[in-house]
C-alpha cells in the first residue's frame, strides 16, 4: 500500500465541511481522479453508506465500491474502497482552525491487487500527484461560489 497525507484549511465551519465531504457522490466535482460517483444507499450519507465509484488511473477506468466504515460527525470519516484491481482506505479528519474555518487532513492508503501490487513501488509519485490535485480541488470546491449542497 502507498500512503499519502495532505492537510488543507478552508474558510467554512467544520460541521458544514464534514457534511459536504461526506456526500461522496459529489466527489468527482472536486477530485479530478474520479470519472463518476453515485450513492447506492438511500438517504443521507452515514455509516455503511455505499458509493459506486469509477476512478481514472493512467487513462483507464477503475470501478470500485466505496463504503463509509467509520462515522464521527463532524470530526472523522473513514471510507474503504474495493475493486477488482485496486483498494483504498481514506481517512478524513476535521478540526477547528484558528481563523474560524476548518483544517481537513486527508490520509489515503492506496494499493493494487493481484499481480499489479508488484508495480506499487513505482507509483509513489503518481499517487502523490493524484492526492495533490484532489485536495486542491477539494479546497476550491468547498470555498467556491457553486458548491452548494
Amino acid at each position: 500500500m502507498i500512503a499519502v497525507e495532505r492537510t488543507i484549511n478552508v474558510a467554512i465551519a467544520r460541521d458544514e465541511a464534514f457534511r459536504r465531504v461526506a456526500d461522496f457522490g459529489r466527489a468527482p466535482e472536486w477530485d479530478p481522479g474520479l470519472a463518476s460517483s453515485s450513492q447506492e444507499t438511500p438517504g443521507d450519507p452515514g455509516l455503511c453508506t455505499s458509493f459506486a465509484i469509477v476512478a481514472e488511473f493512467r487513462g483507464k477506468p477503475t470501478p470500485m465500491t466505496y463504503v463509509i466504515t467509520e462515522w464521527d460527525p463532524p470530526n472523522r470519516l473513514v471510507i474503504t474502497g474495493t475493486g477488482e484491481k485496486a483498494k483504498a482506505l481514506d481517512t478524513i479528519t476535521f478540526t477547528d482552525a484558528a481563523d474560524g474555518g476548518t483544517t481537513i487532513t486527508y490520509s489515503a492508503e492506496l494499493g493494487l491487487t493481484g499481480v499489479l501490487r508488484f508495480a506499487e513501488p513505482f507509483l509513489n509519485k503518481t499517487f502523490a500527484a493524484m492526492a495533490d490535485k484532489a485536495v486542491l480541488g477539494l479546497a476550491a470546491w468547498l470555498t467556491g461560489p457553486t458548491n452548494s449542497a
